[in-house]
């Protein structure tokens, strides 16, 4: 039809309204309550209620074209289709009781739209247009650019409304099926069009592998936004994590993220990216752990210790690069860790024979009662004289470890393994006898009961510095007797033999006590 025809029909529609009873005229003619409605717009012969009926196209001038505003998508939306429902009347416009009610057919066209809940959904604020002939910010069509005057199929506008998939924070995969079963399948295909643009989520939350993992693991890759790589942030070393290697035992998704009982939780899929809120194992000892993600790596973890590995490079940490093997003073410098850790540690190889207790946030150990797994390495200044000094020899006691040091009462207890190097020094004992105020220095004791005015070297080889006579003199200086008087010690002291350098009881001396005859032994105070 061209421009001139459409004018006359037009003309003519508008002479046939004057000559005609006016709409606002009680109709005599006796229509069925099914036709009511479609007398003014719609087609009464059409299938459907009366409000199907009643939809345009026919128009009010009786267009039928889609191009009409009165005409426009009206059938698309009263119709249902394969995406959605049909949409009442009632969704778009106030809906009359009667023909001659207030505000119907006594207003001007357009007719006046009163958007419904459906369009409301979501705290949305819909609005028409009819310059542009389109309506905004409705739930219906979201920010898609729907024209109503160009209606579309609903095939080709699938995913234009919400995207597909959605963008973020919905999780950017596509298997809408996996939390969507009820409404669309695998294949993309709408199973229940009722339950489509509805004004609810129709959401079946199952397996978390629906927007990230694959199979039954959780762990991307997928990522959420469709990743597959490790570079990308959201796939980095998740599955080095949660699978655990050689090295180290499979960590739980909780101890690094905040694992939602349904998926539509706050604070889960509407919050991207995935908040990491590191915990368990990784704060152990009282670290304090964080995730940088500008950095992109893991700071002051108890898992790496040190080193803040690179997400995005799984797989890049060898064995020991967390601790070292041995790991840094004061842990005892023997780099067989099996005679500690044996449970964890395999002696031949140093594999990790139990990866559960590996990396577990606790130190596996299993000491020796007798303190010589971390005390009998030969490495100076902690080895020295040690043995000299506990072994004893024939000239001189054994002196128990409690008159050098404090004692743990187990190897864990505060002030042991907790210290820095060296260990601390607290003299006491024969160290301390007749008033002496022993002090260790510059590689030697001094002022100690034990050496008397002597300095040994604590590291020197056994033999090689002054022995007997070099503590005390031989004899010793006054008011001790004169050697010239009585050369013989034993006529003192019995424990002395006849040559004036053994002992019959080398347990009794240096031990902070003067003995004379072996059955009257005096403290000099």
């Amino acid at each position: 039809m061209n421009e001139r025809a459409l004018g006359l029909a037009i003309l003519l529609a508008t002479l046939l309204a004057i000559v005609q009873p006016s709409c606002l005229e009680p109709r005599t003619s006796e229509r069925s309550t099914e036709a009511r409605c479609a007398t003014c717009h719609g087609d009464p012969s059409r299938a459907g209620d009366f409000l199907a009926r009643a939809a345009p196209p026919a128009d009010l001038l009786g267009a039928t074209r889609s191009s009409y505003p009165g005409v426009g998508a009206h059938s698309i939306h009263l119709t249902a289709s394969e995406t959605h429902a049909p949409i009442a009347c009632s969704e778009c416009h106030v809906v009359p009781d009667v023909t001659e009610a207030p505000g119907h057919a006594d207003d001007d066209r357009p007719a006046e739209i009163v958007f419904g809940e459906l369009a409301r959904s979501g705290d949305r604020q819909p609005h028409y247009d009819a310059l542009a002939r389109r309506c905004s910010d409705s739930y219906c069509h979201r920010e898609a650019n729907a024209v109503w005057t160009e209606p579309r199929d609903s095939k080709q506008a699938c995913g234009s409304c919400h995207g597909l998939p959605p963008p973020a924070p919905h999780p950017e995969a596509e298997r809408c099926s996996a939390c969507h079963g009820a409404v669309i399948d695998a294949e993309q295909r709408i199973v229940e069009p009722a339950l489509h643009v509805d004004g609810r989520v129709q959401v079946e939350a199952g397996s978390c592998t629906a927007c990230h993992g694959s199979g039954t693991d959780p762990a991307p890759p997928v990522d959420t936004l469709g990743g597959t790589s490790a570079s990308a942030l959201g796939v980095g070393a998740h599955r080095v994590h949660l699978s655990g290697g050689a090295f180290s035992r499979k960590l739980a998704c909780a101890e690094c993220h905040s694992v939602p009982a349904h998926a539509d939780d706050p604070g889960h899929a509407d919050a991207l990216p995935a908040e990491v809120t590191l915990n368990g194992v990784a704060a152990a000892g009282g670290r304090t752990p964080r995730w940088e993600r500008t950095r992109g790596v893991c700071a002051d973890t108890a898992c790496h210790a040190a080193v803040s590995p690179p997400w995005t490079q799984a797989g890049s940490l060898g064995c020991a690069s967390c601790h070292g093997t041995p790991p840094p003073a004061p842990h005892p410098q023997i780099a067989d860790c099996s005679r500690c850790h044996a449970a964890v540690v395999a002696e031949d190889d140093a594999s990790i024979v139990d990866r559960e207790l590996h990396v577990n946030g606790r130190v596996e150990v299993e000491f020796d009662p007798g303190c010589t797994s971390c005390h009998d390495v030969a490495s100076a200044p902690g080895f020295g004289a040690h043995r000299t000094h506990l072994a004893g020899t024939p000239r001189a006691r054994a002196v128990p470890c409690a008159e050098c040091h404090r004692v743990p009462m187990d190897v864990l207890a505060p002030g042991h393994l907790d210290s820095p190097p060296p260990a601390e020094l607290a003299f006491s004992g024969a160290a301390t006898a007749f008033g002496a105020t022993p002090v260790y220095e510059n590689g030697g004791c001094r002022r100690t009961a034990c050496h008397g005015n002597a300095t040994p070297r604590w590291t020197a080889a056994l033999g090689t510095q002054a022995t007997c006579g070099s503590c005390h003199g031989l004899p010793p200086p006054a008011p001790h007797p004169r050697a010239d008087l009585n050369p013989t010690c034993s006529a003192c002291h019995e424990n002395i033999g006849p040559d004036n350098v053994t002992f019959v009881h080398p347990e009794l001396h240096v031990d902070g006590i003067v003995t004379f005859a072996l059955g009257q032994r005096a403290r000099n105070r």
